[in-house]
């Protein structure tokens, strides 16, 4: 699988409807998760598992490996179960190998616009610089660990990635549209949150409040009670309604005020 220049996966994003800005954003994420591989399997797991990237990419394509599985793959190195599983069944409906470029880039962008909508809008106009998309996409959509410093690395790196690649283009191979859909400017979250509640929304929110000082049990997408603590904790020394709800108000003060430390 050959891997993908910083010029040509710029050039992808703005073919997807980025900015210059959120495209150079989106290339340092993709650099820094897979090295621009789209069949790249995490390290620790090439070793875990005993197989290459190669061998692992032909056994999900062959169906005798269960790609739901807790291993980080592909370009944006999807990780959790129900991501991975999203992307397998939208590659394999496409009838396309699990490490098929074109697929992942457009169910990359699918994915951020109907559950990672802050994160699209940065990347399509709200962000104002090339450090504010590349820092958007790893606090709230890549989410690694030690995500305050990556972010301000990614940051760095897409203000490189932009003075280099902007006013240039790359050869892309032609692809069947993907169905747009005008995107409402809308806060996160695209639904309110509470104890009980999972899923990629809730591991954003959590991420949020982990890189305030407002630890957790874990960072894992489920809404439990050390989540609903640190949240109420946050409200409450932000001079919010202590409900242990996350809305519109919680995210806004979130996002907005991701500089704030207790």
């Amino acid at each position: 699988m050959s891997q993908l220049t910083e010029l040509q996966i710029f050039t992808k994003g703005k073919a997807l409807g980025m900015t210059g800005y959120g495209a150079a954003g989106y290339t340092a994420n993709i650099l820094e998760e897979s090295a621009g591989r789209s069949n790249n399997l995490q390290d620790s797991y090439n070793a875990a598992f005993h197989v290459t990237d190669e061998e692992y990419t032909r056994q999900v394509d062959a169906g005798t490996r269960n790609f739901i599985d807790s291993a980080g793959y592909g370009l944006c190195q999807w990780t959790a179960g129900d991501r991975k599983r999203n992307l397998f069944d939208y590659v394999k409906g496409k009838g396309k190998s699990i490490a098929d470029e074109e697929c992942q880039f457009q169910f990359s962008a699918r994915e951020m616009r109907s559950s990672y909508t802050y994160v699209w809008n940065m990347l399509t106009g709200r962000a104002t610089s090339a450090y504010d998309a590349g820092s958007a996409l790893c606090k709230f959509y890549e989410i690694p660990a030690d995500t305050e410093k990556k972010a301000q690395y990614r940051g760095n790196l897409a203000e490189q990635i932009y003075r280099r690649c902007a006013g240039q283009s790359a050869p892309i191979t032609p692809s069947e549209p993907e169905p747009q859909q005008p995107e409402k400017e809308t806060m996160w979250p695209p639904r309110m949150l509470c104890k009980g509640m999972n899923g990629a929304d809730v591991t954003v929110l959590q991420a949020h409040l982990v890189a305030h000082g407002y630890g957790m049990t874990a960072v894992n997408g489920v809404f439990g009670d050390s989540t609903e603590k640190a949240l109420m904790n946050y409200q409450r020394d932000h001079g919010l309604a202590v409900d242990g709800i996350a809305g519109n108000d919680s995210f806004h003060s979130l996002t907005y005020f991701d500089k704030v430390r207790r």
